[in-house]
């Protein structure tokens, strides 16, 4: 259990991320919203309930951490919040590119941090900008259409210039 937290706000915290994702996915998912049926559907399909609030917490724990890992949750240690701060699409979209690149840990894999040492010139992921959150998105772009190109020609396929 994380530090500070009693059971209960732990339990309304993971069931906020859980209704984040899904809202992201599926818009509105409140009962009688159009999308609901969808939600139960995408829910039993991960969890085997149509609904969170029936999950127990190492439920609720793996499957919050299943969502971070999919990129449709901002990962710990990301940084704080703010107008210069990288907007939580930039995030999962860091985490994701690095999670293709076969960085398991996402945005607090090393070879990230190194990543983000030399494009950004910062010691951490979570100390960069929003402008420096692109650029590291578009190093990242680069590098992944290299390694497919390289793949490509490397499969037999044939790299156009």
């Amino acid at each position: 259990m994380a530090p500070n937290k009693k059971p209960d706000a732990l339990r309304t915290t993971d069931l906020a991320m859980i209704h984040m994702a899904a809202k992201s996915l599926f818009g509105d998912t409140s009962k009688g919203g159009d999308s609901r049926a969808e939600y139960e559907d995408w829910l039993e399909r991960h969890t085997g309930k149509r609904s969170a609030a029936k999950l127990a917490s190492d439920e609720r724990a793996r499957f919050v951490t299943h969502l971070r890992r999919e990129g449709l949750l901002k990962e710990r240690g990301a940084g704080g919040v703010g107008a210069g701060r990288p907007t939580s699409q930039q995030w999962a979209h860091i985490g994701a590119m690095a999670r293709e690149m076969g960085w398991e840990k996402g945005l607090e894999d090393p070879r990230l941090k190194s990543f983000v040492e030399r494009t950004a010139k910062v010691s951490a992921a979570r100390f960069i900008t929003r402008d420096q959150a692109s650029s590291v998105i578009l190093g990242l772009r680069k590098w992944l259409a290299q390694k497919a190109a390289q793949a490509s020609v490397e499969g037999g396929g044939h790299a156009v210039p």
